[in-house]
């Protein structure tokens, strides 16, 4: 297809006018935002547990706040002037496990701005609750209402499954710790039913596209941010279960290095940003387990975490810049 125009079936000389950038936009580029911002967090964690340049994550957590503002800005233009486009993409069925992406990102800034400001931090973890909590709702909804084809399931799915894990981190420390529990609870034994659900397409089902390999590296997530959401419940203390969510992490997370020839090659889509949260995630996790249980191996693997989540984010961002400056990501299928 041309930037301007796309043609009819041969015989018809008509053009059909290409959409406007606006209606073109992909509500997956909030997955930017977590990306920036959950390494902003990590490296904020990494001040406080080894000593590591505060300006590093003042400089990423000021980017995301930046990012999401455009994106939020350009989705509000695009739902009132091209309403019509983004209906089509909630109905879509990869597609709409993207839009609670924006509730994740919400509650991701919140907890990187408490320091800074703490009233901001208050009003957007609240915004990001409640609009994940109706996202979840609406989309396991239709899940249950209609047969999904198992052929275009990806580990996308979790977003607005396992989403619900990462909004204790953000609520425990400003006092909302039932809510918390709540979406903990709502998280965690979702995820560990989607788990079985996603395992089973990634084994069974032909193959997952080029473009949707890299959700694979979502599946470190749940894990994750769930040792983190758990040691924010229990104030920094492991017990077995923190034991349990870090051992499983490690394992996905080595398990995923070796893929990650196969979830990353070819052509460039902004579906990579899938790897970048989860990186995040580990290594924001690995660090607080370092400060649960600290030993010469729980900080070296801290430490590899955080590096590895910088030189994924910093490789997907230059990729990003490339893809834009060049307009393939306003022509993704």
């Amino acid at each position: 297809m041309s930037e301007t125009a796309a043609q009819l079936p041969p015989g018809d000389g008509a053009m059909i006018p290409e959409p406007p950038l606006l209606a073109r936009l992909s509500v997956a580029m909030f997955g930017m935002v977590m990306g920036i911002g959950g390494l902003a967090n990590a490296w904020a964690l990494a001040h406080r547990v080894f000593g590591a340049p505060v300006l590093v994550s003042e400089l990423l957590l000021g980017l995301a706040v930046l990012l999401f503002g455009v994106l939020a800005v350009t989705h509000l233009l695009k739902l009132s002037l091209h309403f019509p486009a983004v209906r089509e993409e909630f109905a879509h069925p990869v597609r709409s496990s993207f839009f609670p992406t924006i509730s994740v990102a919400a509650v991701v800034l919140s907890i990187g701005l408490r320091p800074y400001a703490h009233g901001v931090a208050e009003g957007l973890w609240w915004v990001g609750a409640m609009l994940h909590f109706v996202l979840a709702v609406t989309l396991i909804r239709r899940w249950i209402l209609h047969a999904q084809d198992e052929g275009v399931l990806t580990p996308a799915w979790f977003i607005p499954v396992v989403g619900n894990i990462l909004i204790p981190i953000g609520g425990v420390p400003l006092g909302h710790v039932e809510i918390s529990w709540f979406f903990f609870s709502v998280g965690l034994i979702l995820w560990l039913a989607f788990f079985t659900i996603v395992l089973h397409r990634v084994l069974f089902v032909p193959a997952m596209s080029q473009r949707s390999m890299p959700t694979l590296f979502i599946l470190l997530a749940p894990p994750s941010i769930g040792l983190s959401s758990y040691l924010a419940f229990t104030g920094g203390h492991a017990g077995a279960l923190g034991d349990i969510f870090y051992c499983l992490a490690l394992f996905i997370a080595v398990l995923l290095a070796t893929l990650i020839h196969h979830a990353a090659h070819g052509a460039f889509f902004m579906s990579w940003w899938a790897m970048t949260f989860p990186a995040d995630g580990w290594a924001g996790a690995a660090l607080a387990y370092y400060q649960a249980r600290p030993s010469r191996y729980t900080a070296a693997i801290a430490l590899c975490a955080l590096t590895v989540a910088t030189v994924v984010v910093l490789w997907i961002g230059v990729r990003t810049a490339l893809h834009l400056a060049s307009g393939a990501a306003f022509h993704e299928d």
